[in-house]
């Protein structure tokens, strides 16, 4: 896996050979500028533009995998960089100690252990949505009987397309960097505005606290002095997928921050207690509008019995009284 993912870098593989110990550093010191240039042979444009970005130089190690008798070299105060594997779970108890970012293949997920990290491993818009477009691309050609080849046997998907896509997006990215250079050495390059550049600074979409951090390391050091300046006038500083802000982006951002703040757990939650509550509640409801009715019908059966003894008594009274008259009349008539 170590090595799948530094060789999206083009050329470090073949550029490892300070990467065993933190002292080695013979690749920046035996280093030659290049002085020339052929555009159409794809090797010398990429040692031209700086490739490969040489993060295994003095200070740094790599270790595919890492046993833990090595962890004193890791933990050692000249070691500032290291890109280790290692299938000992006792690295996990000290993640916080010896990591930065743990990547966790058992669990496939990624932790960033080191808080002043993560401003500068935030993605901006057009990050999510070059990083959006290739994995949509890969997984709607992904073949699972096969996986060396998209199932659509083309191009689109293959592993040639995906290193193609990071070779594209490591040039514009360091065309940018010597661009934002070129603007800050002069300022009034702007009211200029050259028909071949025309976003003011185009670092904003690779996010410049990545490039401030980058800024700090002998890699940067390395890829400031030996490259020409004037590399955005081979390459064109711009990110692969710049461009305003849609609609796509901010439901991509707002999915983000549902899933880095766990929301969907906390919603599931809540949601499972809201339909509890409100079967509760529908069942209390039942029950009190049941009774409700159940008291209606109990007001409206004693009204219709007092009304009927009413009527009774009235009938009652009625007879009583006519029988007496009927009575009387005779008594009156033999006297």
């Amino acid at each position: 896996m170590q090595f799948s993912l530094i060789s999206l870098i083009p050329g470090l593989l073949r550029r490892l050979e300070d990467c065993a110990d933190p002292e080695f550093d013979q690749y920046e010191k035996s280093f030659v500028k290049p002085t020339t240039l052929k555009t159409s042979e794809r090797s010398s444009l990429l040692s031209y533009m700086g490739l490969p970005i040489q993060i295994f130089g003095k200070g740094s190690l790599f270790g595919p995998y890492t046993p833990l008798q090595q962890l004193d070299v890791l933990a050692d105060h000249g070691t500032r960089s290291y890109i280790v594997g290692s299938t000992n779970s006792l690295l996990l108890q000290q993640k916080d100690r010896h990591s930065d970012i743990l990547i966790n293949l058992d669990e496939s997920s990624i932790s960033i252990t080191s808080p002043s990290l993560r401003a500068a491993l935030t993605l901006s818009a057009a990050d999510r949505r070059w990083i959006d477009f290739l994995t949509q691309t890969v997984t709607s050609t992904w073949d699972p009987m096969n996986p060396s080849r998209p199932n659509t046997l083309a191009y689109m998907g293959s592993e040639e397309f995906i290193r193609l896509q990071f070779e594209e997006y490591l040039l514009a990215l360091l065309a940018s960097v010597k661009y934002h250079l070129y603007l800050i050495s002069n300022p009034t390059s702007l009211s200029i505005s050259p028909t071949h550049h025309p976003d003011p600074d185009p670092i904003i979409d690779f996010n410049p606290d990545w490039l401030a951090s980058w800024q700090t390391t002998s890699s940067y050091n390395l890829f400031h002095h030996t490259t020409d300046p004037h590399l955005f006038d081979i390459v064109e500083p711009r990110h692969p997928t710049a461009g305003n802000l849609s609609v796509e982006d901010i439901q991509r951002r707002i999915t983000q921050q549902i899933q880095t703040l766990h929301l969907d757990d906390r919603l599931a939650t809540t949601k499972e207690h809201l339909n509890k509550h409100l079967a509760t509640g529908r069942e209390k409801v039942g029950t009190a509008v049941g009774k409700v009715w159940s008291d209606i019908e109990a007001f409206r059966d004693a009204q219709q019995r007092r009304r009927a003894e009413q009527q009774q008594q009235r009938i009652h009274a009625l007879q009583k009284e006519g029988g007496g008259d009927a009575a009387a009349t005779p008594s009156r008539s033999s006297s």
